[in-house]
């Protein structure tokens, strides 16, 4: 192993959320691209503000007022200072990455984009940077081009450089790729872009957290980045824009502190940066967002990245011992992310059971599907890294990784008793005997992952949906995973067919179907359906995101009785 920099136990015991175990197992985190843990030194700061600080900004006159309005201020200073931007002036605070992307849709597109412009973009941006472009060319009649990366996730600037042309006013494009951890030449993107006029937008989200930032040299025009994958407090972030470019745009939400002079029937603006922050702001939170870029400063960003860095090298090279395992997104310069797919295995499935080991990652679209789309899958699942990961995580994942290729299971297999069996069905039990046997069956489980393996166990044994039954209008839309569902009438009774490539989402798909399967369409319409499955105890076992899905199957399920009628 390489030697470390500075050791990984003066990180680790910075951060109380390490010191727990989640299932038995010691917690590794390796979700840092979706929100870093925070350290001591934040929590603190938020504490003692609320404690001891809190009053509002820019009102009063009194001691607090003037106290809290002090360290607000200084925040501002000290994040231009971290990010190398000439001026505090340059500086505006936004609820995080996506409010600050779409403070710049809405002001820069109502100033700069009219019919027939382009804004230039990737299939790679995560959807905070895809949307607001989206509509504001609908708004605008302009036209968003979005250009195809390499299956290795990469862009050259060469090809990107090639789409600029003399209607194209600005670039946005991430500094890093949230799903694939890509570095993208920004640098030479941006000199290119000024040489024809285009302005270039850089998603920081993960730039933050990880890079060295310096505005003056970097020279984009604008950055947006939040707080709380930086170790800072959640629902804070800021919008770094050249100050000569922030005069010209005009304000985007109207009320209390934006205001120079307000009149009967028209108003003048307080100076950048001012006029983009309406209202009361998350003071503690942007206090606290100082603090986690103090603790970082700390440390050195230097030696945060060297350290992730080869962190992250080891990580590819462990991962190659996994049978089946393929990696997702190669390019030769990455921050942070390990991307990948495991033969066999649905993206959710691994989470699971990667969490069933106390492993913390992140599965599924990560907020990129055209890229997902593009490349052909459902999703991946996605390791990233923060300062306080450590070569024994890396370890501890690929152990369990390769428990999961060889079926090792973190917990017995249940064993069903008198519950209805999808072969089982042709005895026309009502729905309440199917429900009263169900919860029988759960009641020999104590502990929630019991249960969810026993609906794993469901979901194995779900008979297959035949291939020619998969097909566009039997999807069940606005679940993660691809979801299928098929009905036919025999004798006055509803009979279903349904599969999902994900084994959690069949067990959710295969519970429905063994409550519901053969009854007279009428019956199901009359059973409150939501009640049902939270009496069974169903909700408890699925993520919230899943419980959307779960909701799309009950409606389907429901017009399938109803068209049945």
């Amino acid at each position: 192993m390489p030697k470390q920099s500075i050791k990984d136990s003066q990180i680790r015991d910075c951060f109380p959320t390490l010191q727990q175990k989640v299932y038995g197992h010691p917690l590794v985190y390796l979700d840092s691209a979706a929100s870093s843990l925070k350290p001591e030194c934040v929590i603190d700061c938020l504490s003692n503000y609320y404690a001891n600080e809190h009053s509002n900004v820019h009102r009063g006159v009194h001691y607090l007022s003037q106290r809290a309005t002090e360290r607000y201020e200084a925040a501002r200073t000290r994040i231009a200072q971290f990010i190398g931007a000439p001026s505090e002036r340059s500086i505006v605070f936004t609820r995080g990455t996506t409010e600050s992307i779409n403070l710049v849709a809405s002001t820069f597109g109502s100033t700069f984009i009219h019919s027939g412009d382009e804004i230039l973009t990737t299939v790679m941006e995560h959807h905070s940077n895809l949307v607001p472009w989206q509509r504001l060319a609908k708004q605008r009649n302009a036209q968003l081009r979005v250009l195809d990366v390499s299956m290795t996730g990469t862009i050259t600037t060469d090809a990107f450089v090639r789409q600029m042309n003399d209607r194209t006013r600005l670039i946005a494009l991430a500094h890093v790729s949230n799903s694939l951890g890509t570095l993208h030449p920004v640098e030479e993107l941006i000199e290119e872009a000024h040489k024809r006029d285009i302005k270039v937008l850089l998603d920081g989200a993960q730039g933050l957290p990880h890079l060295p930032l310096n505005m003056q040299e970097l020279d984009c025009d604008f950055y947006c980045a939040s707080s709380h994958k930086a170790y800072g407090p959640t629902g804070v972030g800021f919008l770094y824009g050249k100050e000569e470019l922030l005069e010209q745009l005009p304000p985007w939400h109207g009320g209390g502190d934006m205001i120079e002079e307000v009149h009967r029937t028209y108003s003048t603006w307080a100076d950048v940066p001012h006029k983009f922050e309406a209202g009361t702001p998350n003071i503690a939170g942007i206090i606290g967002m100082a603090a986690a870029i103090d603790y970082m400063d700390s440390i050195g960003m230097s030696i945060l990245l060297q350290k992730e860095q080869d962190l992250l090298k080891y990580a590819h090279q462990q991962v190659r011992s996994v049978q089946g395992l393929k990696v997702v997104g190669t390019a030769s310069k990455k921050v942070g992310v390990l991307s990948f797919l495991l033969g066999g295995h649905h993206p959710y499935d691994v989470g699971y059971a990667l969490d069933q080991g106390g492993i913390a990652v992140r599965t599924g679209h990560h907020c990129t599907m055209p890229l997902m789309e593009y490349y052909g899958i459902p999703g991946t699942i996605r390791a990233s890294l923060g300062a306080y990961n450590t070569y024994e995580d890396i370890d501890a994942l690929v152990a369990r990784l390769k428990e999961i290729v060889s079926g090792a299971k973190s917990h017995h297999k249940p064993i069903m008793t008198n519950g209805v069996s999808t072969s089982d069905l042709d005895n026309h039990k009502s729905i309440e005997i199917r429900k009263a046997d169900l919860l029988e069956d759960l009641e020999l489980f104590d502990e929630l992952d019991e249960r969810r393996e026993y609906l794993i166990e469901l979901g194995e044994n779900l008979k297959p949906m035949d291939s020619s039954l998969k097909i566009e209008a039997n999807r069940i839309h606005g679940c993660l995973a691809m979801v299928w569902l098929h009905s036919t009438l025999s004798n006055g009774r509803i009979y279903f067919n349904a599969d999902s490539d994900a084994l959690t989402t069949r067990g959710m798909i295969a519970l429905l179907i063994q409550l519901l399967d053969g009854q007279f369409p009428r019956d199901i319409l009359e059973t409150d359906l939501v009640s049902l499955i939270e009496e069974v105890g169903l909700p408890s076992l699925i993520t919230a995101r899943r419980k959307n899905g779960l909701n799309r199957m009950i409606e389907r399920i429901q017009k399938e009785a109803s068209i049945a009628i």
